[in-house]
C-alpha cells in the first residue's frame, strides 16, 4: 500500500486504544534494519511504524538531516509499496531548534504521517507553548503530534537525564488539554539506552492512573511508551493493558545488528583477513608473505546484510507478538 499519513494512524491509534494493543515504533537508520522490521510487519499482517530520528537522518544524509530524511522516506515509500499494510513515518525527538529546519520541510513535503517534539527538558510552561506552537504547524497538513511529559532515564537525540522523573496524571490532563497534543509520551519509569526490565521501578500504576485520568477529563489520548527496549515480554503486555498504544524500539535493533555483524565476522575472520604478518593490498589484490586472497563469497556486504535483516525480522515479530498488533492492520 502507499504510504499513508496522520487520517489514518489516528485510525490505526483509535483502534489500538479500542481493543488495547499497540504500534511497534521501529527507528532504522539504513536499510537492512528497515527491511528487516518491513518482513516482520508483513508475515504478521502489523501495520508498520517506522520512526526516523534527526540523528538516523543526519547520517543517512552525509551530514545533512533534511536530505537524508528524504533519501530515507523516499525508499520507504519504494519497498514498502507492494505490501498490504498501512505504513506510517514518525518523526522521533525533534528537539525545539530544528523545528524550522526539519519539522516546518518535512511537513510542507509530506515526508512523515506524525512528529514527535521533544521539549520535555524544558520547563512545563514553555514545555506547553513549543509543543502548541508544533501542533499549530502540523493541523494543516492532517500530521499527528506527540509531545512529552516528564523525563526518561538515560540520553536520547543530545536529551541527556541523570534520573527519572514521572509524569504527574493532573499535568498530563493540562498538558494535553493547553496543547491539543495527538499522542501523549510518559514516563513510567524506563530507560533510554541499554538497560534490563527486570532491574527497572516500572509503574504500570501510573501508566493506568494516567489513561483514567485523561479519559475521565474528556481528553483521552494514545499513551506512548520511550526507551522500551529492554523490559521482558509480561512488563509490555501489562503496559499495554495499562494503555500504551505506542512502544518505541530502537537499542534492540541496534544491539541485534551488533551482535549478527561481530558474530559473522569472527567466524568468517581467515576468510577476510590475510594471516598474521601478510600485507594485503585491497586495491591490487596482492599479498606479500603467503599465497592468500579474501573469499568474496563472504565479504560482500549484502551477504551479512542479508544474515542482519533475517536477525531483526525474528526478534520484531516476538516484539509484534508482546504488543498484539499481529494480524490487525488497517488493511486486514
Amino acid at each position: 500500500m502507499p504510504f499513508l499519513g496522520g487520517k489514518e494512524l489516528a485510525q490505526v491509534y483509535a483502534k489500538a486504544k479500542r481493543e488495547r494493543f499497540a504500534l511497534l515504533a521501529n527507528n532504522f537508520a539504513e536499510t537492512n534494519v528497515l527491511l528487516g522490521v518491513l518482513a516482520a510487519h508483513v508475515a504478521k499482517k502489523s501495520d508498520l511504524l517506522l520512526q526516523i530520528s534527526q540523528g538516523a537522518a543526519k547520517f543517512a544524509g552525509g551530514g545533512n538531516a533534511l536530505a537524508g530524511l528524504r533519501a530515507l522516506v523516499s525508499y520507504v515509500k519504494s519497498v514498502t509499496a507492494p505490501y498490504s499494510i498501512g505504513v506510517f513515518v514518525n518523526l522521533d525527538h525533534v528537539t525545539p531548534d530544528a523545528i524550522d529546519s526539519f519539522i516546518v520541510p518535512a511537513l510542507k513535503e509530506g515526508l512523515c504521517s506524525s512528529v514527535m517534539i521533544d521539549a520535555s527538558d524544558r520547563p512545563f510552561e514553555e514545555n506547553v507553548a513549543i509543543t502548541k506552537k508544533v501542533v499549530e504547524l502540523a493541523r494543516p497538513y492532517g500530521v499527528l503530534v506527540e509531545g512529552e511529559l516528564g523525563r526518561i532515564k538515560g540520553a536520547e537525540e543530545g536529551i541527556v537525564s541523570e534520573e527519572a522523573f514521572y509524569t504527574d496524571p493532573d499535568e498530563a490532563v493540562e498538558y494535553v488539554e493547553r496543547t491539543g497534543v495527538d499522542l501523549l509520551a510518559i514516563s513510567v519509569g524506563t530507560q533510554h539506552g541499554v538497560s534490563a526490565g527486570k532491574e527497572l521501578v516500572l509503574r504500570v500504576d501510573l501508566a493506568q492512573r494516567i489513561d483514567e485520568r485523561l479519559r475521565l477529563a474528556g481528553f483521552e489520548r494514545p499513551l506512548v511508551l520511550h526507551g522500551a527496549s529492554g523490559l521482558t515480554a509480561e512488563q509490555v503486555r501489562a503496559l499495554v493493558a495499562a494503555g500504551i498504544c505506542k512502544v518505541n524500539k530502537d537499542t534492540t535493533y541496534q544491539y541485534v545488528y551488533a551482535r549478527t555483524a561481530a558474530t559473522f565476522y569472527i567466524a568468517q575472520r581467515n576468510e577476510i583477513l590475510p594471516p598474521d604478518g601478510v600485507l594485503f593490498d585491497p586495491i591490487t589484490f596482492e599479498a606479500q608473505g603467503a599465497r592468500w586472497s579474501p573469499n568474496k563469497k563472504v565479504f560482500d556486504p549484502r551477504v551479512l546484510g542479508k544474515e542482519i535483516q533475517a536477525a531483526i525480522q525474528r526478534v520484531a515479530e516476538e516484539m509484534i507478538d508482546q504488543v498484539g498488533s499481529g494480524g490487525r492492520s488497517i488493511y486486514a
